[in-house]
C-alpha cells in the first residue's frame, strides 16, 4: 500500500489539490493508495501524550494504524513553508512511532511552491528527517514551481503531467 501525504493542514490547499491529482494518476497503475490530507485530521489529535504511546489518543492511534504502519511505501507532497516544511508535518512524524511506522519504508518527494525552487530545501530537510529514520528515499525528488500556474482546471498541464507521471513510474519501480 501506498501513503500519499498532503503535506499541509491549510484549507484548500494546492498541495492537496496537487496530491489528489497524483493520487488519481497513481490509481491507474495499483489499486492500493490511500490519501492523507493534514488538512482532515483534528489540532486535538497532537495535543493530548504524542510522546508517551500510553497516552496518545485514540485517533492518532488508528491514523498511524491506517496511514503508515499499513503502508510499505509513501509520496510526500510537500510545499514550501518559510523554505523549508510545514511544522504539521513535522509534528505529525514525531507523534508517530518511527520503528514501526517507518523504518524499512520506502518514500518519494515531491515538493510545491509558488516560488522558483519548488521547495528544494524544504525536500532535503524532509529526506534528512527521513533518512535518520531509516526510511529509503528516492533519489528523484521533484519539485514543481510556479505551482499554482501549472493546474488546467482539475488536471495539470502536459509537460507537468508527463514529469508527475515519470516520478510515479520511479516511484512504482522504487
Amino acid at each position: 500500500m501506498i501513503t500519499i501525504i498532503a503535506g499541509t493542514n491549510r484549507p484548500g490547499s494546492l498541495s492537496l489539490k496537487f496530491a489528489t491529482i497524483y493520487k488519481e494518476l497513481l490509481e491507474k497503475r495499483t489499486t492500493e493508495v490511500r490519501l492523507l490530507s493534514l488538512a482532515d485530521i483534528p489540532e486535538l489529535v497532537f495535543l493530548s501524550g504524542i510522546y508517551e504511546h500510553h497516552l496518545k489518543s485514540n485517533e492518532l492511534k488508528q491514523l498511524q494504524e491506517e496511514y503508515f504502519i499499513s503502508a510499505q511505501k509513501f509520496v510526500f507532497i510537500l510545499p514550501e513553508y518559510n523554505g523549508s516544511l510545514p511544522g504539521i508535518l513535522k509534528l505529525l512524524i514525531d507523534s508517530l512511532d518511527p520503528k514501526i511506522s517507518f523504518k524499512g519504508k520506502k518514500a518519494s518527494l515531491v515538493g510545491v511552491a509558488n516560488g522558483r525552487a519548488g521547495n528544494l530545501r524544504g525536500l532535503d530537510h524532509l529526506s534528512s528527517i527521513l533518512m535518520h529514520m531509516q526510511v529509503n528515499v528516492l533519489p528523484y525528488l521533484l519539485p514543481v514551481s510556479k505551482v499554482q500556474a501549472e493546474f488546467e482546471e482539475n488536471s495539470l498541464k502536459e509537460a507537468t503531467l508527463k514529469v508527475v507521471e515519470d516520478h510515479i513510474h520511479k516511484t512504482l519501480e522504487f
